[in-house]
């Protein structure tokens, strides 16, 4: 979703093998994906005509000088002085490539670790079981103790996005490690109402807001 943000209000088009348009319409977040399944298109045939158009804030009436930048910009008239407004907007553009190139720009941001992660190496420091570097984020899974785990993933601008314990147990001695953790975790300041149990497995996920919050509730559960 971190990626269709940076499409904003935008129109789109399947095309068929032969680059003949088949569909268009337009969209905002996922939305150009919806037809994957009602109409069995495929991503490889799918195209961005135009993102960001927010940026024209336009009256119904005025939507000629949207058709006339569209025209300007993708078809450059020998005799037009002035080119087209926000001609950046009118891209024309595979939606895989500009997907990849997004990916590719989203590791630029880890060529280096974070700040918050180095500037508390010292509380993560033989602790962390596992840490992975992916495309848009840092996911941090911390060593095992009493058979329970925090895992939690922090994107590229230094914002959690998912704080979570997991409990290995069975039986009656996941009920007590789960009493446990509650009470570990309203010890810190979190109420039940800030805890959701996800799926079938035993994990826990911990409303928190912010990347010291994070760095703090892990410190206080390794030590």
């Amino acid at each position: 979703m971190a990626f269709f943000d940076t499409l904003g209000d935008y129109v789109y088009m399947y095309r068929d093998s032969d680059g003949n348009p088949k569909y268009t319409g337009k969209g905002h977040g996922n939305r150009c994906l919806s037809h994957l399944n009602s109409k069995g298109y495929n991503t490889d045939d799918l195209w961005i005509i135009a993102c960001n158009l927010e940026k024209f804030r336009l009256e119904e009436k005025d939507a000629s000088f949207v058709l006339e930048s569209y025209l300007i910009s993708t078809l450059q008239p020998t005799d037009n002085a002035v080119a087209g407004h926000y001609k950046e907007c009118f891209i024309m553009a595979k939606f895989s490539e500009l997907f990849e190139k997004y990916q590719s720009e989203q590791y630029d941001n880890f060529e280096s670790f974070p700040d918050w992660y180095t500037e508390n190496y010292d509380k993560l420091r033989g602790r962390v079981n596992v840490v992975a570097i992916k495309s848009d984020n840092i996911f941090i899974e911390s060593k095992t103790r009493e058979t329970i785990q925090m895992q939690f993933y922090v994107d590229v601008s230094g914002t959690p996005t998912q704080v979570r314990f997991c409990i290995w147990q069975k039986g009656d001695k996941f009920e007590q490690r789960k009493k446990e953790l509650y009470t570990f975790l309203e010890s810190c300041g979190y109420t039940e109402e800030m805890i959701t149990p996800v799926g079938k497995r035993e994990i826990f996920e911990v409303a928190v807001d912010d990347i010291e919050s994070v760095i703090s509730l892990f410190d206080d559960f390794m030590g």
